[in-house]
């Protein structure tokens, strides 16, 4: 039965390991899959992951690690608060194998044993500082911020199918407008439109709900608070979609993801309207001065670092660089690391 406290969430991979290679290569995507090697480069930041959720959220009911390989040898599964998810642990075996970033985090209500409440992170996301249950839960409900933003399209120029990252919340939009009228959510949910909070981008909102239909949101790159329970019903919703996607072990330009459940969760009000987090997103390969600065500093409550773009050749020095900034606030092991032997 799932407990009542707040769960984490992360899901891992190492792309580096033979075994996990080999059964990936086994597999060929057809020409809309997403198989570039930065959607499994490991840069070995998952301890400061967990010393972040150690120090920063001691609160945290269970931490499940979501892999289909071999955990890092320096984790120690003993660890009280620790549960290890492989995919044959949850995902059905018509979804597997799986190499669908999107298929692992549609599924997650599957897990035995996860809370209602829990937060999922991508193992690019990390704490910086202390945060409260509240940042992410309130009243029962997930903090969040309905934010709509145009889904851009440039992005779909000249890049190879696969590749093309906005085709998924195109898709999540879309789907999400075949069950709501936009019009209607927001007269049942006026103040979780329209809410001081939002500060400046109160005026983004009331200028796009001119238009009849939702338009997109601003999704941001960060931690996000989900209930099982929404889970579930979005399932029941767009099954045949969901589906489909989890039924490609690659990530596809036809996919959904689970921004699609989140953007359901904001339709529905299911949530309770926070400030939006901001200055936590950085492309690592362009902006490492500033993602360094923030890391030392502790200048958001948590950040993404995302690595699309970095080549073969730049990805040590960056690499050794984050790792810098983070010993440099979190230096000790956590509870979840094994001892060092003498």
């Amino acid at each position: 039965m799932s407990g009542n406290g707040i769960d984490f969430v992360i899901a891992w991979v190492d792309g580096r390991d033979p075994d996990w290679q080999r059964r990936r290569n086994a597999l060929s995507g057809d020409s809309g899959a997403d198989t570039r090697a930065e959607r499994y480069r490991d840069w070995g930041l998952l301890p400061y992951w967990f010393r972040g959720v150690e120090r920063f959220a001691p609160w945290v009911r269970t931490v499940w690690l979501v892999c289909d390989q071999q955990p890092p040898a320096w984790l120690d599964l003993s660890a009280d608060r620790l549960r290890v998810v492989r995919h044959e642990d949850y995902l059905p075996p018509a979804y597997r194998p799986c190499f669908n970033s999107n298929t692992i985090e549609l599924n997650l209500h599957r897990i035995e044993g996860l809370s209602e409440r829990f937060v999922l992170f991508n193992d690019d996301m990390f704490l910086l500082r202390p945060v409260a249950e509240d940042f992410f839960f309130r009243n029962g409900l997930p903090r969040d911020a309905a934010l709509l933003n145009p889904v851009p399209t440039t992005d779909l120029k000249g890049r190879a199918p696969g590749a093309r990252i906005f085709t998924l919340p195109l898709n999540n939009t879309e789907y999400l407008n075949r069950e709501y009228e936009f019009r209607a959510c927001v007269r049942r949910h006026p103040l979780k439109w329209l809410n001081p909070r939002y500060g400046r981008s109160l005026l983004r909102n009331l200028l796009l709900m001119a238009w009849p239909r939702f338009v997109g949101f601003d999704e941001p790159h960060l931690p996000q608070a989900y209930l099982k329970s929404v889970y579930q019903a979005a399932w029941t919703q767009y099954a045949d979609i969901m589906d489909a996607t989890s039924r490609r072990p690659f990530r596809d330009d036809r996919d959904v993801s689970e921004w699609l459940i989140r953007d359901r969760q904001l339709a529905e009000g299911g949530f309770s309207p926070r400030r939006p987090v901001k200055g936590g997103y950085f492309d690592v390969g362009t902006d490492f001065s500033a993602l360094d600065r923030t890391i030392r500093g502790q200048r958001a409550p948590m950040v993404c670092i995302n690595d699309a773009g970095v080549s073969e050749e730049a990805f040590d020095g960056l690499r050794a660089g984050v790792i810098a900034a983070f010993e440099a606030i979190l230096p000790g092991r956590s509870a979840f690391e094994r001892a060092v032997s003498a």
